[in-house]
């Protein structure tokens, strides 16, 4: 069973971000640092040992690795857009940043890279907030919590609160004339007041105002550090050639209900039929009194979970490659067991195939048997924790993350599976 524990909790008000991240850095903590505004804006810190693991904001204007490789003039608004598409053809193939490698458009250095900016740029945002509450949930191990299966970033903490000081310092002046920071929205003034000739500069600043209108946009389209457009921005709001407006920023809201930005959004699991699905193997298990029986039911459960995988995925607009579960086999090394192949196609398991082998060897000498019986359980318990990592992996809210763990941990125990 998974065991996370609420250890920190409390106001922004009391402690700003600085000095939450300095008592992570100090106390070498592992887990998730939650910030909530009362907007319903939310944000986590995920720390692995005291080092900034990942960070990410849940909110539809939030900053995407798209934007940030745009903004570093690693990539295009159309190969971003290009990479997504992919993506939504084959929901859990590879992610955007490896099919962006794939297309040569950057490397594995540049996409490291962009990781740690897209982190260091999300955190230092969330040290704006000054309002709302904070938590920290600790976690035996950062790779459980983070999502979408990522290898933590080991971001000093040093390096990441001095950026956020910074940061802070320049936002003072800034908020004036950009109150929602990086997702003010702008348009031109009705008039101008005075006679003025515009440079290149600025033309180009103003058509992109008029195209996009959020200062985020704005920056990515005209392949720039968004605080450098800021600045620019911000002079042009004071000259009175742009005109902020003010976005309600609605009720407050959990993170089971934010809305991501539309491409992440559509990939998301939060609708997975996880508790229909255990139950449904639950009842099914019980059925099955031997092992003759009980192998079989294992390799039919990883086909019925695909299946709501697809269905997942067909609900929201995505589509999961028929190659799915063959990749992740041969990803996780898992296509054998022993000198058996599981005959894999259009992501179900050949459970009559598998059930042959099974009657063939479980009619040996009972020493053979339990071993073989073992292995089985012990590769298809696998197989099984691979497809739910994946799935869970992708839901965005933390606490739904953590109860489909322990539920899904609980389900092995409750069958009597053996432990990895």
């Amino acid at each position: 069973m998974t065991t996370n524990a609420r250890l920190l909790q409390g106001s922004l008000r009391d402690f700003g971000l600085v000095e939450i991240l300095q008592m992570m850095e100090l106390g070498g903590m592992t887990g998730a640092l939650r910030l909530k505004q009362f907007s319903g804006r939310t944000g986590i810190i995920y720390f692995s040992d005291g080092k900034l693991a990942s960070c990410t904001e849940l909110d539809a204007g939030a900053l995407a690795l798209g934007d940030v490789l745009q903004q570093l003039g690693m990539a295009t608004s159309p190969q971003v857009e290009q990479a997504y598409s992919q993506q939504l053809q084959d929901a859990f193939g590879k992610r955007i940043g490896e099919r962006l490698i794939g297309m040569g458009v950057i490397n594995e250095k540049q996409l490291k890279e962009a990781l740690r900016t897209k982190a260091l740029w999300t955190v230092r945002e969330m040290a704006l907030w000054k309002e709302g509450s904070y938590e920290f949930i600790a976690s035996p191990t950062a790779q459980t919590m983070l999502p979408y299966g990522e290898n933590s970033l080991e971001l000093e903490v040093m390096r990441v609160t001095l950026e956020m000081v910074r940061y802070g310092d320049e936002w003072e002046y800034l908020r004036q004339f950009l109150p929602q920071s990086m997702r003010t929205i702008l348009q031109m003034a009705p008039a101008i007041p005075y006679a003025m000739s515009f440079d290149t500069r600025i033309f180009e600043l103003l058509v992109h105002v008029n195209l996009h209108h959020r200062v985020r946009r704005i920056a990515s389209a005209m392949r720039r550090p968004e605080i450098d457009v800021a600045r620019e921005l911000a002079q042009l709001v004071q000259q009175r050639l742009l005109i902020p407006l003010y976005q309600d920023a609605g009720s407050q809201l959990n993170d089971r209900d934010v809305r991501l930005p539309e491409a992440a959004e559509k990939l998301r699991m939060e609708s997975f039929e996880l508790l229909n699905l255990i139950s449904r193997m639950e009842q099914e298990w019980y059925r099955r009194q031997t092992p003759m029986d009980q192998l079989p039911a294992l390799a039919k459960f990883i086909n019925w979970t695909m299946d709501a995988l697809a269905e997942t995925c067909r609900a929201r607009g995505a589509d999961l490659d028929p190659n799915t579960l063959k990749s992740l086999l041969y990803r996780e090394r898992l296509r054998y067991m022993g000198n058996y192949e599981f005959k894999v196609e259009q992501n179900h398991i050949d459970v009559d195939n598998f059930k042959s082998l099974c009657y063939e060897v479980l009619s040996l000498n009972m020493e053979q048997t339990q071993d073989f019986y073992d292995e089985a359980v012990i590769v298809l318990q696998r197989i099984l924790r691979c497809i739910f990592d994946t799935i869970n992996s992708r839901v965005v809210s933390l606490d739904e993350r953590l109860e489909n763990q322990e539920v899904w941990e609980a389900m092995f125990e409750q069958f009597a599976l053996h432990r990895q």
